[in-house]
């Protein structure tokens, strides 16, 4: 591929992960203010994330065999018009319910964007996926950073929370024209029809796949659940102000993205495993921390080493399931991608249940079994060591 095609395809990558990062996190910002406003209960408040992330995981699990049949831009292209749709109908709602649809729409629209542009990065990057894997989401990285920290400070200053829903769907727009223009970065797709092979294949992967859906169940559970309700956790528990739980969940993100930059160069010289292992140690001894603690400082820093953590846990285990499956790989990776959608889809809701039976203290376990749990399975004997 030419320089300037893999130029552009990192900018619509960078700009579309960034603010598929804004429509999965900015919510969990925003909750503590729609909860004083439409008097919500953790229960109704949890359930948003479920109404995100049910439609993601649906259209994630579709989206993949799409890309294989008709290829990556229609997808695409639709995903940029569900987003867009999903985050105005927020902007513009008067009630709660019209907010949950809004929220059920933007769900649509990420699940047909993330496992596209995965394929496409794997194309452009063959043999370096766990680089190019760690590269792209970076730019998650930021848009999950940013966007709750600015939606943090912007609404202690009383900015209307309309309007954090307003500029992402007019950058959707943007993405939208860009996608539909494009030809170049498309062409020479492959796209193959069903047939026995497909069954054969997945046959065959079997043992690998169920390991990283798995994996990837266990992994998006912690990193999501522990987002959703962190900044809603310093209002109402440590009694703190919108500004710092804002900051709380930027310095998480933040992290995250600075862990991925780090941890995508060394991917490229050291195992798979040793990374991931590492990692996924980190992350259980600073929640353990997270969990111990009701000190503001002790809890951030908590939160800064966990998000360092996380950081290269999703990108190391997707590009290990596109190193190893060639044969249609975008459905492969799409069935990765909606493995961890359903744990985003049932954590997050659940802890919001458990913050109204036991309190918003104790939700923060859930978490910790879960990381436990995924070391576990990074032990098991389906993962193999291999090099990024």
């Amino acid at each position: 591929m030419e320089r300037w095609t893999a130029l552009r395809l990192s900018f619509i990558v960078g700009v579309a992960f960034f603010f598929l990062a804004v429509s999965m996190l900015i919510t969990g910002a925003v909750l503590p203010k729609w909860m004083a406003i439409f008097h919500l209960s953790g229960a109704r408040a949890g359930r948003l994330f479920a109404l995100y992330y049910f439609p993601y995981v649906v259209t994630t699990f579709v989206s993949g065999a799409l890309c294989d049949f008709f290829g990556k831009k229609p997808v695409l292209v639709a995903s940029q018009a569900f987003l867009a749709l999903g985050f105005f109908v927020v902007s513009l709602a008067d009630q709660f319910t019209t907010i949950e649809w809004g929220i059920f729409l933007a769900g649509i629209g990420g699940g047909f964007c993330e496992a596209p542009l995965t394929g496409l990065l794997s194309r452009v990057f063959p043999g370096r996926e766990g680089y190019a894997l760690n590269l792209s989401q970076i730019s998650f990285g930021l848009g999950a950073a940013s966007g709750p920290y600015l939606a943090g400070f912007l609404l202690e200053r009383e900015l209307s929370w309309r309007v954090l829903y307003f500029v992402p769907g007019a950058f959707s727009v943007l993405l939208f024209a860009l996608l539909l223009r494009e030809r170049e970065l498309f062409a020479g797709e492959n796209n193959e029809g069903f047939s026995l092979k497909r069954l054969r294949v997945f046959r065959e992967w079997r043992a690998l796949l169920f390991a990283s859906f798995l994996a990837i169940f266990l992994y998006v559970g912690a990193e999501i659940g522990t987002s959703a309700w962190v900044s809603t956790y310093f209002v109402r528990e440590l009694q703190r102000g919108f500004s710092l739980a804002g900051a709380a969940m930027g310095i998480f993100w933040g992290m995250i993205t600075v862990g991925r930059l780090v941890f995508g160069l060394l991917a490229r010289k050291t195992s798979y495993l040793v990374l991931l292992r590492f990692l996924i140690l980190l992350s259980f001894f600073a929640l353990l921390l997270f969990n111990l603690t009701r000190n503001v400082s002790i809890a951030l820093l908590a939160l800064l080493v966990l998000g360092l953590g996380f950081s290269a846990v999703w990108p190391l285990i997707v590009a290990w399931v596109a190193q190893h499956v060639n044969t249609f790989q975008a459905t492969a990776i799409g069935l990765t991608v909606a493995a961890g959608g359903l744990g985003a889809l049932f954590f997050p809701w659940f802890m919001g249940i458990l913050a109204d039976r036991i309190g918003l203290r104790f939700v923060f376990l859930v978490a910790l079994v879960l990381v436990a749990g995924l070391f576990g399975v990074t032990q098991s004997r389906f993962f193999r060591e291999g090099k990024a």
